[in-house]
Order: structure tokens, then C-alpha cells, then sequence
């Protein structure tokens, strides 16, 4: 997946002539399940929010965005080396395209990430001399061998009780240092297993979708898995709709299993089966494997997750189109 982002980013940026045939399709395939989110934009690292925010606004709704962390809380996005540093370019790019000339300061070219400087902050010049040491990620780290700051920065201007002590990044990659109250979109690290798109496919398109982009359609395997993919949802497709009722098709997403080889017997993509955990629950009266709609989509062999967290064996019917979701490799 790392590659894959990487050369995602690459095509953004006009390079798609150095790709070969696969690489390209993988490119299309990604950019093609992040089309149709609005406001939110996801990789397997990073989650960016297009509304704008000053830096401790930000900061905090990343502490609250906490899929994958276990009953931690999140945070701005840790950017320390050449590959996340990518992902945030490829984002940034989706959810507002690069302007350039005298645009390329206005607030939508910019995105906030989580460095900060934490010491020596008494505006003097001697303590405006740059030091890696006093600038700190929030995991405790600092920049070290990568950095990636724009020509003659950090330059910790001062404006009233201000200093420019929080850093942004651009189209490029390039960081700049700038005050607390700038407003920008912000990018949080995401740990979650799940990239949730809203396009609405058949299961099989769903699946080639997924494995176009080099992920596949998803699993779960614990009720744990179960929530957090029903909250990935919420925050990638927003609220679910109850007043569209229990079979809106929003209100489900495709998931990776399927009984169609043997009937009954439910496996996942890879191979591995499809087993009861505890907290597992069916929608009633599922799986029924019910045969009534004779529009040759044959029975119910293809699983489905509803927003409120119930599993539902379901056609393939070429009119049964649903959001779905894919795994991040690893996970």
C-alpha cells in the first residue's frame, strides 16, 4: 500500500508517463474510491478534513477522531518521513486542486500537520535560530533526518502575542511555520482498518473496486471490527439516514464474504472463513438465503453491513447497488 500511495501522489502531479500499466491502474483504482467523499479524505494513514480550523481547533477535533486507537485519542498528523509526507500531498490535492501563482498562500493550499514548536519560545532572536530540538511531533520526537521546510524557514515571525510556532504544509510537500489562528484544513493519523468509499457498486464491482486500488473488500472478524468500521462510516459517509428505513441501500456496505463456491459455507476473499465471533448479529431473519427476485442474480450469497451494525446475506442483483468497504493491507 505504501508504493501505491506513493505513485498515487506521483500521478497527481503529472509524473504517470514513469508507470507501468499496473502501477496506473492501481493510481485510477484509488482515486477513484476517495471520488464522491465530501469533506473527508482518507489513505491508510491519514485522514484530512477540509473545513477550516485554526491549529488548536484542529488538533482537538484530531484528539476526537479516535478510529483504530484502541480507546486512545487521535492527533494531528505525525509527518515524519518522505511517505506520509506524499499521502498528505495526494490529499490535499483532492479535497482543494493547486492554485499556484498568488493563490498558492490563500488557506485552502495548506493543511495543518502536528508539529509545534514547544521550547525556547520567547520571541527573542536568538531563540528564533532554528533548532530541530524545539520543534516536537506528539508522539515526543522531532525532525530529524527528514524535514522538508520551505527556503529560509522556519523564520518565527512575531505579530502582537503571536509567534509562528505551528507548521503547515503545501501542494508541494514544503513545510512553513505561521500563527495558531491561520485557518487551514487539517490532516489527522489514521490507525483504522477501513477505507469506507460512498460510490454505489454492485458486490462484484465493489470487489474490483477495492482490488484496483491494491486493497480488498473488507472483513470482520470481532465485534470490535464491527464497530469500528460502523464508525469509519459515520465519519467517511456521514451520519446514516433513519428515516430511509432499515434496507435504504446507504445504510448498508458490501463487505468481502460470500457463500457462492458451497452454499452455506461463508468464506472471506483469501480464503479463510467467515467465523461466528462473539457479539456477531444477523438482521433478522438472515442469512435466509432467500431465492424470490428471478432476475438471474440467483440467491443470497454475498455479505453486507448495515450502519447499525448487522450483517445480511444479499443478492448481487445488477439493481442492488451499495457504499462498501475495503482493508488496508496488514490489518
Amino acid at each position: 500500500m505504501r508504493v501505491l500511495l506513493v505513485l498515487a501522489a506521483a500521478a497527481v502531479f503529472g509524473l504517470i508517463g514513469c508507470l507501468d500499466e499496473l502501477q496506473h491502474k492501481q493510481i485510477v483504482g484509488l482515486r477513484s474510491l476517495l471520488h464522491n467523499l465530501h469533506g473527508v479524505y482518507a489513505t491508510c494513514n491519514l485522514v484530512l478534513f477540509s473545513e477550516m480550523a485554526d491549529y488548536d481547533t484542529a488538533q482537538e477535533r484530531c484528539a476526537n477522531f479516535d478510529i483504530g486507537t484502541g480507546g486512545g485519542t487521535g492527533n494531528l498528523a505525525t509527518v515524519n518521513d518522505e511517505d506520509k509526507n506524499t499521502d498528505l500531498k495526494l490529499l490535499l490535492h483532492l479535497a482543494y486542486p493547486f492554485k499556484g501563482g498568488k493563490d498558492k498562500w490563500n488557506n485552502d493550499q495548506w493543511v495543518w500537520a502536528g508539529l509545534r514548536k514547544t521550547r525556547h519560545n520567547d520571541g527573542s532572536k536568538k531563540s528564533r535560530k532554528y533548532n530541530n530540538l524545539d520543534w516536537e511531533w506528539v508522539d515526543g520526537s522531532h525532525p530529524g533526518e527528514f524535514s522538508m521546510w520551505m527556503k529560509n524557514q522556519p523564520d518565527q515571525k512575531k505579530k502582537g502575542k503571536y509567534l509562528q510556532n505551528q507548521m503547515r504544509i503545501n501542494h508541494h510537500g514544503h513545510w512553513d511555520d505561521t500563527f495558531t489562528y491561520k485557518t487551514h484544513p487539517y490532516v489527522c493519523d489514521y490507525r483504522g482498518k477501513y477505507i469506507v468509499s460512498p460510490n454505489m457498486k454492485t458486490w462484484h464491482s465493489a470487489r474490483d473496486a477495492c482490488e484496483h486500488a491494491g486493497l480488498h473488500l473488507a472483513k470482520v472478524r470481532s465485534k470490535e471490527e464491527v464497530h469500528e468500521l460502523v464508525q469509519a462510516a459515520e465519519n467517511f459517509l456521514g451520519p446514516r439516514n433513519d428515516t430511509q428505513g432499515i434496507w435504504s441501500p446507504t445504510n448498508w456496505m458490501w463487505l468481502g464474504g460470500s457463500d457462492a463456491e458451497e452454499e452455506g459455507v461463508w468464506k472471506w476473499l483469501d480464503g479463510t472463513p467467515v467465523a461466528k465471533f462473539e457479539g456477531m448479529v444477523w438482521r433478522p431473519p438472515n442469512p435466509d438465503n432467500a431465492d424470490f427476485l428471478h432476475d438471474g442474480s440467483g440467491t443470497q450469497n454475498f455479505l453486507a453491513l448495515s450502519r447499525w451494525g448487522e450483517l445480511d446475506d444479499s443478492y448481487d442483483s445488477p439493481h442492488r447497488h451499495r457504499p462498501f468497504a475495503c482493508q488496508c493491507p496488514g490489518s
